[in-house]
Formats: C-alpha cells, structure tokens, sequence
C-alpha cells in the first residue's frame, strides 16, 4: 500500500491535550479555536495520538490564513538551520516539501 504525502501535514500544530473540545472535534480552527466556516477548510492530514492505552486518530483542519502564516513559519525555522536550504532548496526533501506546504495552503 502506498501513502500519499499530505503537505499540510508536515505543519506542527498545538499539543492536542492543549485544545478546546471545538477544536479537538474538528469543530474550530487548529490554530486559532475560531468556528469552522464553509469557505475553505483546510484538512490537515492525519494526526496521531497516543493515550496510556492506545492510540487515536486525530484530524485537524485549518483555515487558509492560519495554515499559510505556520507553513510560512516552518519554511522559515527550518531555512535557518539547513545549509542546503541556503544554497537550493530543491535539492533538500524537507526544505522542498515545506515549499509546497506553504503552495498547498494558498490554493
């Protein structure tokens, strides 16, 4: 079986123990807590959690606003410290990744 790659799912998001029961339902943004709306949500890949005893799926989503401004960021965090990045990000996997992450949420 092969996985497709989910560039939104390379975004960090907030510790899961951390979010509204809105947000951790899917119900509110993953970043900012706001009320889900029509226009645009955002899938941000699959998401697991680990529980004492087991593990759960988690799926957060995203408005376009949100998820551009922390895809934005990684680029950013991960640029600084990935030589390669510096001098061509194509030729690093996670560098050229996070570029079309950043793509993925402006469609």
């Amino acid at each position: 079986m092969t996985t497709t790659f989910h560039p939104l799912a390379l975004l960090p998001v907030l510790p899961y123990n951390t979010l509204t029961e809105r947000q951790a339902r899917g119900l509110a943004w993953a970043w900012d807590g706001e009320d889900l709306t029509t226009i645009g949500p955002l899938d941000l890949g699959e998401r697991s959690i680990r529980r004492i005893d087991s593990r759960t799926s988690w799926f957060p989503r995203a408005c376009r606003r949100c998820a551009e401004r922390e895809a934005l960021k990684a680029v950013v965090e991960h640029g600084q410290s990935c030589e390669q990045c510096v001098d061509d990000h194509t030729r690093c996997p996670t560098g050229l990744r996070l570029v079309r992450t950043v793509r993925a949420a402006r469609r």
